[in-house]
């Protein structure tokens, strides 16, 4: 990553982490941040970007994993590590920009 990039991942960190101390957030909000601040980009820098954040962002107390519509419990993915991994891969393997109910959500557990 260039220099704007690494920016560009520490504001969307930083907003993420602030949606998240009053709320779940769901994966697709990561993409939205990203593509207005780099709105030329690919998806392959998207995901060069985002995965970083991800992985800062577990390691800060976050967590992904799927909401229980019905109950509102929230269902974590595993460890950090993997739970990055298989986000990145639902992405990919979807094809395009995730959307609301896509892939998953973020949940600050401390």
């Amino acid at each position: 990553m260039n220099e704007n990039e690494v920016v560009v991942a520490i504001e969307v960190a930083e907003a993420l982490s602030r949606e998240l101390d009053d709320d779940y957030v769901e994966f697709w909000s990561l993409l939205w941040h990203l593509r207005r601040a780099l709105p030329e980009a690919d998806d392959e820098l998207l995901q060069a970007v985002a995965r970083p954040i991800l992985v800062a962002l577990t390691g800060s107390g976050v967590v992904l994993g799927d909401l229980n519509g019905d109950t509102g419990t929230f269902l974590p993915w595993g460890n950090a590590s993997t739970a990055v991994d298989t986000a990145m891969a639902m992405w990919r393997e979807l094809g395009r920009d995730p959307n609301m109910g896509d892939i998953g959500w973020l949940a600050r557990t401390r």
